[in-house]
Formats: C-alpha cells, structure tokens, sequence
C-alpha cells in the first residue's frame, strides 16, 4: 500500500521543516522508500528532505507551474517509493491571491489529491483550536487526516486541546510537541543552515524527536493513497554538455532544471567554484543561487572566476541566478570588505542588513537577447539580501510582483551570458531558458 500526505501550518515558524524531516528519516531508517517534497520555491529546505531520504526531492509550485506540470513531478518523485511526504509552506493558505489561495500549500494538496496533516501552533489557547481547524478545512476545502499540536505546555493543557479538537472536529490528533522544544536547527538570514552545513546526528535526532512525539505508523494508515502513475520518458541522446556550479557556496537549484538539460540532450557534470574546478568543453554553464558571500575570499581566490571570465569573454553561454549573479559580478562587498569576484558584468554586490525582495514576480524580456525576443515571459522568485551597485546599463527584465503589480528591473547581458536575481523553473510554459539551449 502507498500512503502520502502533506505537512502543513497555521503559520511560518511552527517547525514544519524538522517534523517533516525527522518523519523522513524515521520512515527511511525503518525500511521505507519515501519520495520527498517541498511545496513553493524554496531551495534550503529541499535539500534537508534530501538528506533525510536518500532520494531526490523535488518543488510543486503551482504559481510557476500549471496544474498539469505539478502532477507529473510528483509522479515523477514518487517512481519507485511505497510513501510521499510533501512539507507545506508558509500557513497552509497562504499564497498569491486572497480569493482562491492559489499557489498555498492547501492548492498543492487540492492539485495532488493528497491529505494533510495540520501543524498547529496551540501557545496561549486550548479550545480555540478547534475552531482554527475547522476554518481552515473549510476555507481551503481540504482533507485533514490529523493533527499535531505544537507548543504545548504541559499535560493539562494537551488535555484540554485534544478535548476540542476531537470533540469539534473529525480530526485525530497524532501528537503533541512540547513547548520550547530544542531547537535542532540554527538558522542564517535566508532561513535555516544548508543542509550541507549539518551532521548526520541532526537527522537522526530530528526523527527521533519525531517518533517520540508523534505517532507515525497510525498517520500512514490514516493517509493510504493511490499511487500516481509515472511515464518514464524516452532516452534523449547527450551530445552536448552543461556544467552546473555545485559546491557549499552554490546549492540552491530545483532539481527539475538539472533534469530539464538532461532531457535537452547535455550530460550534466558539476564543478565547484570553491574548488577551483574547470569547465574544460562546456556547452552551457549554469551557476546557481547560494550563499558566496559567506565564501567571498575564497571564491575571489579561486581559479574558477578567470576561467569563468574567460568562457563569457570567448561566446559561452552562461546562465546565473542571483549567487551565481553576486559571483559574475565584478566583486562583493561584505562585512569583511569588498571581494573581487568573476567580473563578466559591469556590477557590484552589496550584503544588506534587510532583505531587498521576496516574492513571485512576472519576468517578461524588455529586449531581444539570448534567452528570446521582446515580451515572451515567465514566472519567477526573488529572495536575496544583497543589492547591485554601479550598473548603467538596461535591465533585460521587467519585473511586476505577482501579489501587488509593483515593478522594478533585473537581469544583466553580456554576450552570450545572462544573470538575473530572478529565479526560473524550467519546467514552466514556455521557459525562457529553452531559447539559450
């Protein structure tokens, strides 16, 4: 029997992220194969459910994808695995529109018939959360398997919660988590640490945290599910090859754009900046997002970054996100001082005290150039910390916020290099990145 169900919460913060993966490595330490998900945009906690499975995770996010598209990758994930499990994001309607709460992690569980299970945050009130379950099935017209209560005080009060919500609701509480539990995690201005920053002992105690507290066999007999049939698609021929930046400093990639070059014919090999490694015959080189500010002298010291010049100078094509955009950049400025950097756009970087932008954005070229012609579109999100600084030139992009209309400007060119704040799935119609390969 397969079973899946998405983990969901009343709000940011409830520790979705160390249930989720402290269930993950309890079910894969007792023989399971679980296929791992994260709703939304996220990159950093992606890589924790990895490590926590063994197996690739990978995004649904229904703001840059169709329905149809976000169907196919879950089934995709689920090739091969006897459960799934699928971490909400932000509170479980929260997403672009206030009417339908389209791209929410309740839209996701709608798209991919999935139960959930409700996280709930009960400090400061008992019986009222019976009240905030039952509105929020309501509201985001979604089946919710079961609970668990989070910031419990003590018995009495887990008592008193349970009461309500058994008495007022058809859904069963699977666990309590006591208030101010330890916090298994440190976390950095973009979110938690990377999961290249944390120890097996992390995961570990995340799932015995987990099975301590919650009662997961009875939660997969409560969310037995069809399995979604997956087509494999036919070999594609690798004639070509596509260099993907990999390393502490950069990490932050779906793992359907990797898969994405692969079906347009490259073999896919990874080099590491940090490492000083090569692109000796690339065709196309990706440098995704990360955290090079937090490796800038060593970066700046790397061989990568002339070697990287080089390629832009020659004709390469060259596609960065936002880290990767910090590293093209002629340098980053730091608390520790300014870093020279790759120096393939007439820019520099600049660390923020507070986030410069956060949200889904509408990407539509304002010219043509190597990623296509004036006015074809995708969908993409913004977060960073840093800002650019001495750039004169037009922006490729113009950026209007999904959520409020507001505009601004984005995207350097160079040749046949391109780099953006902006990331893009590329799986989403028509992507923009098909043009460039």
């Amino acid at each position: 029997m397969f079973s899946s169900f998405m983990i969901a919460a009343d709000k940011s913060g409830s520790g979705k992220t160390t249930l989720t993966t402290g269930i993950i490595r309890y079910l894969t330490r007792n023989g399971h194969i679980v296929a791992p998900f994260k709703c939304g945009p996220d990159y950093i906690d992606t890589r924790h459910l990895e490590r926590a499975s063994g197996r690739k995770a990978y995004n649904l996010d229904s703001v840059m994808l169709s329905r149809e598209i976000v169907q196919n990758v879950y089934a995709r994930g689920c090739a091969g695995a006897d459960c799934a499990v699928i971490e909400g994001v932000m509170g479980v309607l929260d997403g672009v529109s206030h009417t339908d709460f389209a791209g929410s992690s309740a839209d996701i569980a709608a798209i991919a018939d999935l139960p959930c299970v409700l996280v709930l945050d009960c400090s400061g009130s008992s019986y009222t959360a019976a009240a905030t379950i039952r509105g929020i099935a309501e509201l985001g017209r979604m089946r919710i398997a079961g609970v668990v209560l989070n910031n419990i005080a003590s018995d009495r009060h887990a008592f008193l919660v349970r009461s309500a919500v058994e008495t007022h609701t058809d859904c069963k509480v699977l666990g309590t988590l006591p208030k101010n539990s330890e916090n298994l995690l440190g976390s950095r201005h973009l979110g938690i640490k990377t999961a290249m920053e944390v120890e097996e002992s992390y995961l570990e105690a995340c799932a015995d945290f987990a099975s301590a507290n919650v009662n997961v066999d009875e939660l997969l007999t409560l969310c037995r599910t069809e399995k979604p049939v997956y087509a494999p698609q036919t070999a594609v021929k690798t004639d070509k090859t596509a260099y993907v930046a990999y390393d502490k400093a950069f990490q932050f990639y779906y793992n359907s754009n990797i898969e994405f070059l692969a079906s347009a014919g490259y073999e896919v090999k990874f080099f590491s900046p940090l490492a000083g490694e090569g692109i000796d015959g690339a065709d196309f080189v990706y440098i995704g997002g990360g955290y090079p500010e937090l490796y800038a002298e060593e970066l700046s010291e790397s061989p990568t970054a002339k070697i990287i010049k080089d390629y832009a100078e020659a004709g390469g094509k060259l596609y960065a996100e936002c880290g990767g955009l910090m590293f093209l950049s002629r340098g980053i400025h730091t608390d520790g001082g300014f870093f020279p950097m790759a120096g393939v756009f007439g820019c520099e970087t600049r660390m923020c005290s507070r986030r410069q932008a956060l949200g889904y954005v509408r990407a539509e070229l304002v010219k043509d150039c190597i990623m296509g012609n004036a006015g074809q579109a995708n969908v993409g999100h913004e977060f960073h910390y840093s800002a650019m600084e001495g750039y004169s030139g037009e922006y490729a992009y113009k950026l209007t916020r999904i959520t409020d209309g507001k505009t601004s400007g984005d995207g350097l060119i160079y040749k046949n290099s391109f780099a953006a704040y902006t990331h893009l799935h590329f799986l989403c119609d028509k992507p923009l990145i098909k043009n460039m390969i």
